[in-house]
């Protein structure tokens, strides 16, 4: 099972979901209940290029899910 970030085509919400792959589809809106959800990737960090400090440790650096480049 994964946190997945999502986005509401509806409504704009956006909301993360603990989900597996079996029930990735049958993720709807916390708002309004819609299934037209899309899945989106918030993540800028990468840990594999040295965290913190590291050099290169962030694609844009601005890191609001992570710790790891401050």
């Amino acid at each position: 099972m994964a946190v997945l970030d999502f986005k509401c085509q509806a409504c704009g919400a956006k909301f993360f979901e603990l989900v597996s792959s079996s029930n990735r589809d049958q993720v709807q809106c916390p708002k309004c209940g819609s299934k037209e959800v899309k899945q989106v990737f918030e993540g800028k960090c990468s840990f594999g290029s040295g965290g913190k400090g590291g050099g290169g440790g962030c694609s844009s650096g601005s890191c609001g899910g992570c710790s790891g480049c401050h």
